[in-house]
C-alpha cells in the first residue's frame, strides 16, 4: 500500500473563494488499497474530506484510529457503488490524529478487479475549517 500527501485547502478567510486541490490516487494495482494522509495546519479543528470517485463502483474507506486520550476508535465508511461523483466525510482532528501529527485515510475497492487511478480515478482534497 502506497501513501501519498493531500495538499491542504485550508479556508483562511471567511467570504473569498479558494480552489479546493484534489490529490489523485496513485496505486494502478487491481483491489490495491491506497492511504492517503493529512497534516492539520493547527489546533484540533474540523476538516472536511472531499472524495471524488468517477464511476459507481464502492469503495471502502478507513480513517486510522487516534492516539491519546481522546483518540477516537478506527472509522469505516462506504463510498457507495451509486455514488459515482463527489463525496464528502467531516471529522474531528482531535479524535483521529496520530502520535506524528497526521490523520490517515484508506480507499479500498470493493471490487478486487477495478483499479483506484484507472477505473474509478479517485482523488482526495482535504478543507480545513476555520
Amino acid at each position: 500500500m502506497a501513501n501519498i500527501a493531500i495538499v491542504n485547502s485550508k479556508i483562511a478567510t471567511l467570504g473569498t473563494i479558494k480552489p479546493l486541490v484534489q490529490t489523485a490516487a496513485d496505486e494502478g494495482g487491481a483491489g490495491v488499497v491506497q492511504k492517503f494522509v493529512y497534516t492539520p495546519t493547527g489546533k484540533d479543528n474540523k476538516i472536511c474530506f472531499v472524495i471524488y470517485n468517477k464511476v459507481a463502483f464502492g469503495i471502502t474507506t478507513t480513517i486510522t484510529a487516534g492516539t491519546g486520550v481522546f483518540g477516537a476508535a478506527a472509522k469505516v465508511d462506504l463510498v457507495a457503488a451509486t455514488a459515482a461523483g463527489t463525496s464528502i466525510l467531516q471529522i474531528e482532528t482531535g479524535k483521529y490524529m496520530l502520535a506524528n501529527g497526521t490523520i490517515e485515510i484508506s480507499f479500498d475497492p470493493l471490487d478486487n478487479a477495478k483499479i483506484l487511478t484507472a477505473d474509478h480515478a479517485l482523488t482526495v482534497g482535504v478543507i480545513e475549517l476555520q
